[in-house]
């Protein structure tokens, strides 16, 4: 029989995009899920909106919780999931039809962790013209695998290589390392992916198979990260990483420079890690210039 798949739709003020999201796990070729949605206090009509998916599929389960924030509502969806496997989407995101079918070579394997591939769209555009990158050139993407041994570690200790709804996760990975870090604001899947990795769990990309990407919404009311919450969510990243005694043994204790002595240092750091290498060198040229004049 199929495994069950828990996929966790964290909801908070975007209901325009849930029936879109919705309508692509429904239409999944995979059968065997369930899909929780959790509404984090949303003030629209979020409520309304799920409640009217759980009757059309009992599939669809709905949980109602206070604001806490994205990985609050994750981890509410966690706790709760009766799935072995866990797929995460955000509800202005689209799943493929053969997205989770795509995973199903790799459940009975000793792969961990299995990623599909992705693409982007811009809201006003619909998700037919997809996009390899994101906003400002944003790539995030890096295609590993189960031998990617001698640094793997090192990829995941500079930057996140795919995005939250790429995975197909092990539940048992939740109920050993922990959910995601309530402390953080964003950069909560790159440090959970983390620890991942220093745990020694096993990743897979799964290529390109028909049909089969996570497909992730542009659009101008999605989550933005300013250049001083970055630094501030980037310092508390280091800070649980620090105290991590797996992240000590493999990388050392690591030097975290204070936002407000060296705001443009930090910033340009911060900013290489969460963009494509040749860009940085246009950074580090505009931040130059600036400092200059």
């Amino acid at each position: 029989m199929a495994e069950l798949i828990s996929i966790i739709v964290p909801c908070y003020n975007q209901s325009q995009f849930l029936d879109q999201c919705l309508q692509s796990v429904l239409d999944q070729t995979y059968q065997n899920w369930e899909c929780i949605i959790v509404n984090d206090g949303s003030p629209d009509n979020t409520e309304e909106i799920a409640k009217k998916w759980t009757v059309k599929d009992s599939r669809f389960r709905y949980l109602k919780k206070e604001n806490g924030g994205l990985s609050s509502a994750r981890n509410a969806g966690i706790n709760i999931a009766k799935g072995h496997f866990i797929q995460f989407l955000d509800c202005d995101d689209l799943l493929e039809i053969n997205k989770l079918m795509s995973h199903e070579p790799y459940m009975d394997q000793n792969i961990d962790i299995s990623i599909s591939g992705y693409r982007y769209f811009e809201s006003d555009e619909g998700a037919s013209k997809k996009r390899i990158f994101g906003r400002n050139y944003f790539l995030p993407e890096v295609a590993i695998c189960e031998h990617d041994e001698v640094d793997l570690k090192e990829l995941f200790k500079i930057k996140n290589p795919f995005v939250i709804s790429a995975p197909l996760y092990r539940k048992k990975i939740f109920q050993k390392i922990g959910n995601f870090s309530e402390l953080l604001t964003s950069l909560e899947d790159w440090e959970f992916n983390l620890r991942c990795a220093v745990n020694n769990y096993t990743f897979q990309h799964i290529g390109y198979p028909s049909k089969s990407f996570t497909l992730i919404r542009l659009h101008n009311s999605s989550m933005m990260r300013d250049a001083e919450k970055m630094q501030q969510n980037y310092k508390t990243f280091l800070e649980i990483c620090n105290c991590n005694p797996k992240y000590l043994e493999a990388f050392g204790k690591t030097e975290i420079v204070h936002v407000k002595k060296q705001k443009t240092s930090n910033f340009r750091k911060v900013i290489k890690l969460l963009m494509p290498p040749i860009l940085t060198i246009f950074v580090d040229k505009l931040l130059h210039r600036r400092k200059t004049q």
